[in-house]
Protein backbone atom coordinates (compact mmCIF):
# COMPACT_ATOMS: atom_id res chain seq x y z
CA UNK A 1 0.00 0.00 0.00
CA UNK A 2 2.87 2.35 1.00
CA UNK A 3 4.68 1.42 -2.15
CA UNK A 4 1.60 2.41 -3.99
CA UNK A 5 1.04 5.57 -2.44
CA UNK A 6 4.71 7.05 -3.35
CA UNK A 7 4.11 5.82 -6.96
CA UNK A 8 1.04 8.10 -7.62
CA UNK A 9 3.16 11.11 -5.43
CA UNK A 10 5.48 10.50 -8.11
CA UNK A 11 3.03 10.37 -10.47
CA UNK A 12 1.44 13.83 -9.32
CA UNK A 13 5.00 15.47 -8.89
CA UNK A 14 5.88 14.71 -12.39
CA UNK A 15 2.61 15.79 -14.01
CA UNK A 16 2.85 19.12 -11.95
CA UNK A 17 6.69 19.42 -12.78
CA UNK A 18 4.72 19.74 -16.76
CA UNK A 19 2.25 21.76 -15.66
CA UNK A 20 4.12 24.39 -14.18
CA UNK A 21 5.62 26.30 -16.57
CA UNK A 22 3.19 25.54 -19.40
CA UNK A 23 0.40 28.26 -18.34
CA UNK A 24 2.84 31.09 -19.50
CA UNK A 25 2.80 29.43 -22.60
CA UNK A 26 -0.47 30.36 -24.57
CA UNK A 27 0.62 34.05 -24.21
CA UNK A 28 3.96 33.54 -25.21
CA UNK A 29 2.29 31.81 -28.73
CA UNK A 30 0.31 34.95 -28.52
CA UNK A 31 3.69 37.57 -28.44
CA UNK A 32 4.99 35.44 -31.16
CA UNK A 33 2.46 35.28 -33.56
CA UNK A 34 0.94 39.27 -33.22
CA UNK A 35 3.31 40.84 -35.32
CA UNK A 36 2.32 38.60 -38.73
CA UNK A 37 0.17 39.37 -40.77
CA UNK A 38 -1.02 36.05 -42.40
CA UNK A 39 -3.28 33.23 -40.72
CA UNK A 40 -1.86 31.29 -38.07
CA UNK A 41 -3.40 28.54 -36.21
CA UNK A 42 -1.38 26.49 -33.18
CA UNK A 43 -2.88 23.88 -31.19
CA UNK A 44 -0.63 22.36 -28.34
CA UNK A 45 -1.38 19.27 -26.45
CA UNK A 46 0.30 17.99 -23.29
CA UNK A 47 -0.16 14.31 -23.43
CA UNK A 48 0.70 13.68 -19.63
CA UNK A 49 -2.08 16.28 -18.78
CA UNK A 50 -5.23 17.59 -19.63
CA UNK A 51 -2.97 21.00 -20.59
CA UNK A 52 -3.76 22.66 -24.18
CA UNK A 53 -3.01 25.83 -25.74
CA UNK A 54 -4.15 27.32 -28.83
CA UNK A 55 -4.10 30.55 -31.14
CA UNK A 56 -6.79 29.80 -34.03
CA UNK A 57 -6.99 26.44 -33.11
CA UNK A 58 -10.18 25.33 -34.09
CA UNK A 59 -10.16 27.40 -37.39
CA UNK A 60 -10.15 25.67 -40.99
CA UNK A 61 -6.75 25.89 -43.09
CA UNK A 62 -5.67 24.33 -46.45
CA UNK A 63 -3.96 20.76 -45.12
CA UNK A 64 -1.97 20.89 -47.95
CA UNK A 65 0.24 17.50 -47.57
CA UNK A 66 -0.83 17.29 -44.05
CA UNK A 67 -3.94 15.32 -45.08
CA UNK A 68 -1.73 12.83 -45.50
CA UNK A 69 -1.82 12.22 -42.17
CA UNK A 70 -5.81 11.37 -42.34
CA UNK A 71 -5.15 9.42 -45.25
CA UNK A 72 -2.54 7.11 -43.47
CA UNK A 73 -4.77 6.99 -40.58
CA UNK A 74 -8.21 5.59 -42.82
CA UNK A 75 -6.05 2.78 -44.06
CA UNK A 76 -4.70 1.48 -41.35
CA UNK A 77 -8.24 1.76 -39.34
CA UNK A 78 -9.87 -0.16 -42.48
CA UNK A 79 -6.86 -2.74 -42.44
CA UNK A 80 -7.80 -4.04 -38.77
CA UNK A 81 -11.43 -4.36 -39.74
CA UNK A 82 -10.21 -6.47 -42.46
CA UNK A 83 -11.98 -4.51 -45.19
CA UNK A 84 -8.19 -3.69 -47.18
CA UNK A 85 -4.84 -5.84 -47.34
CA UNK A 86 -1.65 -3.53 -46.94
CA UNK A 87 -0.01 -6.22 -48.68
CA UNK A 88 -1.91 -6.34 -51.76
CA UNK A 89 -0.08 -5.09 -54.85
CA UNK A 90 -0.98 -1.99 -56.76
CA UNK A 91 0.33 -1.34 -60.47
CA UNK A 92 1.49 2.03 -60.75
CA UNK A 93 0.17 3.55 -64.10
CA UNK A 94 1.32 6.49 -65.93
CA UNK A 95 -1.99 8.66 -65.42
CA UNK A 96 -1.11 8.42 -61.81
CA UNK A 97 1.93 10.07 -61.71
CA UNK A 98 1.71 13.50 -60.10
CA UNK A 99 4.07 16.63 -59.85
CA UNK A 100 5.62 18.00 -56.92
CA UNK A 101 7.32 15.95 -54.10
CA UNK A 102 7.61 12.26 -54.57
CA UNK A 103 9.83 9.83 -56.63
CA UNK A 104 7.52 7.49 -57.95
CA UNK A 105 6.56 10.26 -60.82
CA UNK A 106 9.66 8.98 -62.02
CA UNK A 107 9.45 5.24 -62.10
CA UNK A 108 8.34 3.04 -65.18
CA UNK A 109 4.76 2.88 -65.30
CA UNK A 110 3.45 -1.01 -64.97
CA UNK A 111 5.98 -1.45 -61.50
CA UNK A 112 4.21 -3.07 -58.53
CA UNK A 113 3.87 -1.53 -54.87
CA UNK A 114 2.41 -2.91 -51.78
CA UNK A 115 -0.15 -0.81 -50.56
CA UNK A 116 2.01 -0.94 -47.35
CA UNK A 117 5.20 0.83 -49.26
CA UNK A 118 2.84 3.11 -51.24
CA UNK A 119 1.83 4.72 -47.78
CA UNK A 120 5.64 4.89 -46.81
CA UNK A 121 6.37 6.68 -49.32
CA UNK A 122 3.36 8.88 -49.11
CA UNK A 123 4.11 9.89 -45.68
CA UNK A 124 8.39 9.86 -45.58
CA UNK A 125 8.70 11.06 -49.19
CA UNK A 126 5.43 12.88 -48.95
CA UNK A 127 4.58 11.05 -52.64
CA UNK A 128 2.06 13.12 -54.24
CA UNK A 129 1.71 9.71 -56.87
CA UNK A 130 1.89 7.24 -53.95
CA UNK A 131 -1.11 9.25 -52.49
CA UNK A 132 -3.19 8.90 -55.48
CA UNK A 133 -2.44 5.31 -55.55
CA UNK A 134 -3.65 4.75 -51.57
CA UNK A 135 -6.70 7.19 -52.45
CA UNK A 136 -7.56 4.83 -55.39
CA UNK A 137 -6.91 1.88 -53.28
CA UNK A 138 -8.51 2.81 -49.84
CA UNK A 139 -11.40 5.22 -51.52
CA UNK A 140 -12.64 8.61 -50.50
CA UNK A 141 -15.80 7.89 -49.34
CA UNK A 142 -14.36 5.28 -47.07
CA UNK A 143 -11.67 7.60 -45.62
CA UNK A 144 -13.74 10.84 -45.08
CA UNK A 145 -16.39 8.27 -43.28
CA UNK A 146 -13.22 7.38 -41.12
CA UNK A 147 -12.86 10.76 -40.22
CA UNK A 148 -16.39 11.79 -39.37
CA UNK A 149 -16.39 8.28 -37.74
CA UNK A 150 -13.74 9.33 -34.81
CA UNK A 151 -15.27 13.42 -34.58
CA UNK A 152 -12.77 14.97 -37.42
CA UNK A 153 -16.27 16.65 -38.67
CA UNK A 154 -14.10 19.75 -40.12
CA UNK A 155 -11.38 17.80 -41.92
CA UNK A 156 -12.43 16.36 -45.54
CA UNK A 157 -10.36 14.84 -48.37
CA UNK A 158 -11.68 15.84 -51.52
CA UNK A 159 -9.37 16.79 -54.24
CA UNK A 160 -7.32 13.42 -54.72
CA UNK A 161 -4.42 14.89 -56.31
CA UNK A 162 -3.37 17.83 -53.61
CA UNK A 163 -2.14 20.46 -55.98
CA UNK A 164 -4.77 23.14 -56.68
CA UNK A 165 -3.00 26.14 -56.73
CA UNK A 166 -3.85 28.62 -55.77
CA UNK A 167 -5.16 26.56 -52.64
CA UNK A 168 -8.85 26.09 -53.21
CA UNK A 169 -10.38 27.47 -49.80
CA UNK A 170 -13.50 24.20 -50.40
CA UNK A 171 -10.28 21.43 -50.95
CA UNK A 172 -8.72 19.57 -48.72
CA UNK A 173 -9.49 21.65 -45.27
CA UNK A 174 -8.32 20.86 -41.72
CA UNK A 175 -8.26 22.65 -38.38
CA UNK A 176 -4.52 22.76 -35.74
CA UNK A 177 -6.71 21.02 -33.38
CA UNK A 178 -8.54 18.04 -35.36
CA UNK A 179 -4.59 17.26 -36.70
CA UNK A 180 -3.52 17.08 -33.27
CA UNK A 181 -6.41 15.15 -31.84
CA UNK A 182 -5.27 12.57 -34.71
CA UNK A 183 -1.21 12.89 -34.03
CA UNK A 184 -2.43 12.16 -30.73
CA UNK A 185 -4.78 9.20 -31.75
CA UNK A 186 -1.74 7.57 -33.04
CA UNK A 187 0.61 8.32 -30.33
CA UNK A 188 -1.46 7.24 -27.64
CA UNK A 189 -2.20 3.60 -29.77
CA UNK A 190 -6.42 5.18 -29.40
CA UNK A 191 -8.19 2.90 -31.96
CA UNK A 192 -4.69 1.53 -33.31
CA UNK A 193 -3.28 -1.83 -32.24
CA UNK A 194 0.67 -1.30 -31.69
CA UNK A 195 1.74 -2.93 -34.85
CA UNK A 196 -0.38 -0.51 -36.98
CA UNK A 197 0.83 2.80 -34.45
CA UNK A 198 4.23 1.34 -34.67
CA UNK A 199 4.22 1.48 -38.27
CA UNK A 200 2.69 5.08 -38.78
CA UNK A 201 5.23 6.42 -36.12
CA UNK A 202 7.96 4.77 -38.06
CA UNK A 203 6.87 6.10 -41.32
CA UNK A 204 6.66 9.65 -39.56
CA UNK A 205 9.89 10.04 -37.52
CA UNK A 206 11.51 9.22 -40.96
CA UNK A 207 9.86 12.01 -43.14
CA UNK A 208 12.61 13.57 -45.05
CA UNK A 209 11.39 16.77 -44.65
CA UNK A 210 13.07 18.54 -41.29
CA UNK A 211 12.04 22.10 -41.59
CA UNK A 212 9.88 22.97 -38.88
CA UNK A 213 9.23 21.61 -35.83
CA UNK A 214 12.71 19.61 -35.99
CA UNK A 215 13.97 23.01 -35.92
CA UNK A 216 12.65 24.10 -32.64
CA UNK A 217 14.16 21.06 -30.68
CA UNK A 218 17.66 20.02 -29.91
CA UNK A 219 19.07 17.66 -32.01
CA UNK A 220 18.68 13.87 -31.14
CA UNK A 221 15.08 14.83 -29.96
CA UNK A 222 12.35 12.38 -31.12
CA UNK A 223 9.66 13.84 -33.65
CA UNK A 224 7.81 11.98 -35.46
CA UNK A 225 5.37 14.89 -37.98
CA UNK A 226 4.30 15.66 -41.14
CA UNK A 227 4.69 18.90 -43.06
CA UNK A 228 2.44 20.28 -45.73
CA UNK A 229 3.97 22.93 -48.30
CA UNK A 230 1.72 25.08 -51.03
CA UNK A 231 1.98 28.60 -52.45
CA UNK A 232 2.06 30.37 -49.20
CA UNK A 233 0.99 28.08 -47.22
CA UNK A 234 3.31 25.96 -44.57
CA UNK A 235 2.29 23.46 -42.25
CA UNK A 236 3.56 21.10 -39.74
CA UNK A 237 1.76 18.52 -36.59
CA UNK A 238 4.04 16.52 -34.75
CA UNK A 239 4.57 14.33 -31.90
CA UNK A 240 7.54 15.32 -29.56
CA UNK A 241 9.21 13.39 -27.12
CA UNK A 242 11.08 14.72 -24.28
CA UNK A 243 12.98 13.68 -20.85
CA UNK A 244 10.01 15.94 -19.09
CA UNK A 245 7.17 13.70 -21.28
CA UNK A 246 5.52 13.85 -24.74
CA UNK A 247 3.17 16.44 -26.79
CA UNK A 248 1.46 17.42 -29.50
CA UNK A 249 1.63 20.43 -31.76
CA UNK A 250 0.37 21.54 -34.63
CA UNK A 251 1.30 24.90 -36.60
CA UNK A 252 -0.37 25.93 -39.64
CA UNK A 253 -0.10 28.99 -42.07
CA UNK A 254 -1.68 30.87 -44.67
CA UNK A 255 -0.86 33.87 -46.40
CA UNK A 256 2.38 34.63 -45.60
CA UNK A 257 4.53 36.50 -48.32
CA UNK A 258 7.46 34.87 -47.67
CA UNK A 259 7.50 31.72 -46.67
CA UNK A 260 10.67 31.57 -45.28
CA UNK A 261 9.00 34.25 -42.90
CA UNK A 262 6.60 31.36 -42.29
CA UNK A 263 8.87 28.65 -41.70
CA UNK A 264 10.89 30.69 -39.16
CA UNK A 265 7.84 31.21 -36.90
CA UNK A 266 7.06 27.59 -37.30
CA UNK A 267 10.56 27.35 -36.15
CA UNK A 268 9.99 29.74 -32.87
CA UNK A 269 7.08 28.24 -32.08
CA UNK A 270 8.54 24.90 -31.60
CA UNK A 271 11.21 26.29 -29.61
CA UNK A 272 9.08 28.13 -26.98
CA UNK A 273 6.83 25.24 -26.34
CA UNK A 274 9.80 23.00 -26.18
CA UNK A 275 11.66 25.28 -23.84
CA UNK A 276 8.14 25.65 -21.77
CA UNK A 277 7.25 22.27 -21.72
CA UNK A 278 11.22 21.26 -20.62
CA UNK A 279 12.63 23.97 -19.05
CA UNK A 280 15.23 23.58 -21.49
CA UNK A 281 16.68 26.32 -23.47
CA UNK A 282 17.01 26.49 -27.08
CA UNK A 283 19.21 28.56 -29.47
CA UNK A 284 16.48 31.11 -30.61
CA UNK A 285 16.28 30.64 -34.84
CA UNK A 286 16.53 34.53 -36.18
CA UNK A 287 16.23 35.26 -40.09
CA UNK A 288 19.10 35.96 -41.79
CA UNK A 289 20.23 40.03 -42.29
CA UNK A 290 19.83 40.72 -45.71
CA UNK A 291 23.32 42.05 -46.67
CA UNK A 292 22.59 45.04 -48.99
CA UNK A 293 24.62 44.55 -52.45
CA UNK A 294 26.56 47.72 -53.25
CA UNK A 295 27.41 47.69 -57.12
CA UNK A 296 30.46 49.08 -57.75
CA UNK A 297 30.67 51.37 -60.89
CA UNK A 298 33.16 49.70 -63.61
CA UNK A 299 35.19 52.23 -64.72
CA UNK A 300 36.17 52.53 -68.11
CA UNK A 301 38.95 51.59 -69.46
CA UNK A 302 41.36 53.98 -71.20
CA UNK A 303 41.77 53.50 -74.90
CA UNK A 304 45.04 54.61 -75.84
CA UNK A 305 45.40 55.48 -79.55
CA UNK A 306 48.43 55.72 -81.55
CA UNK A 307 48.93 59.10 -82.93
CA UNK A 308 49.18 58.62 -86.86
CA UNK A 309 51.65 61.18 -88.50
CA UNK A 310 51.33 61.85 -91.79
CA UNK A 311 54.75 62.19 -94.15
CA UNK A 312 54.40 64.12 -97.19
CA UNK A 313 56.57 62.57 -99.60
CA UNK A 314 57.77 64.64 -102.41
Amino acid sequence: MLKRFFLFLLLFLFVSRCEAGLPALQGKLLQLTAPHKGKIGIYFLDMNSTFEAQVYGFNAFPAASTIKLPIMAAAYHLKEQGKINLGKMVVLRQNDKLGGSGVLQWRKPGLSYSLLSLIGYMISFSDNTATKMVEDSVGLASINNYLSSIGMLKTRVTNPTMLSEPPDPNVNMTTPYEMAYLAAKIAKRSGFNDESASDMLYFMHNQRYKWGIWKGVPPGTYVANKTGNLSRILNDVGIVNTKSGAYVLSIFTWGFSSQHNARVLINNVSRVVYEEYTGEKVPEIKEPVKKKVVYKKKKKKKVYRKKIVKRRYR
